[in-house]
């Protein structure tokens, strides 16, 4: 709706035809304008966070791969707080140094391997679960103005058109120019929807895709990450 009223030669004849839709119509209106300020708002934010965690989890993962001390890893996993793979790697080296610390004298034996290494993988599962929740929140609100909006502008359509056809009945008169201008005005809500609801849809497969893409990174890290700390556990350095 936004863009109709900006584009040159159609901002009148727009806002002119919203004037003349009736009460229900401009309810609707105004209820869709509110989704689109909202649903924007969360596209713009949760791209920069997508787009920054992705960046940071990419720098973090070469310093894992590259970095042998560990207070070097701690503090680079610190640092980058959009990261879901550093927040694997606290979380990950948090559960070790527990667990580690329970043992007699803080040694690990070969037969408590398999199951130290099965408490950091249960830790490094939740995680990455809790990480994914966190990244699809607000994600449901793009899926439902997407399917709302267009529902929304066709309800409003329909009355708009029968209003029209219900002022006609009432006047007498049946002519095309007569009905235009209602019928005009009833489709403002149709585009409406839709102007609402084509990015949200488009923001939502694409946010989808990318938090799926991120997911499956936690998981191939994970795997890596509890390699390196069963080597580390060996070798009673964590």
């Amino acid at each position: 709706m936004l863009a109709i009223a900006a584009m040159p030669g159609l901002g009148m004849g727009a806002l002119g035809l919203f004037g003349e839709t009736g009460w229900v119509g401009k309810g609707i209106v105004l209820i869709l304008m509110g989704f689109s300020v909202v649903s924007w708002a969360m596209i713009l934010l949760k791209y920069q966070f997508l787009r920054r965690a992705e960046k940071e989890s990419h720098a973090f993962l070469l310093a894992f791969r590259k970095t042998k001390k560990m207070d070097d890893l701690i503090k680079q996993a610190e640092s980058k707080k959009f990261s879901p793979l550093a927040t694997l790697f606290i979380e990950g080296h948090r559960e070790a140094e527990a667990i580690i610390k329970s043992l007699p004298d803080m040694k690990v034996t070969d037969e408590e391997r398999p199951l130290i290494s099965q408490e950091i993988e249960r830790s490094l599962k939740i995680t990455t679960q809790d990480e994914i929740v966190y990244m699809e929140r607000y994600l449901a609100f793009l899926g439902t103005t997407g399917t709302v909006g267009p529902l929304l502008g066709l309800f409003g359509t329909v009355w708009g058109i029968m209003d029209a056809f219900y002022g006609i009945g009432l006047k007498g008169a049946g002519d095309i120019g007569a009905l235009a201008p209602g019928l005009a005005a009833a489709l403002i809500n149709t585009i409406s929807g839709l102007f609402v609801a084509i990015p949200a849809v488009i923001a939502y497969n694409y946010f989808a895709d990318k938090i799926r893409d991120i997911a499956i990174r936690c998981d191939s890290f994970s795997m890596e990450y509890l390699s390196y700390l069963e080597r580390n556990l060996l070798r009673r350095k964590v």
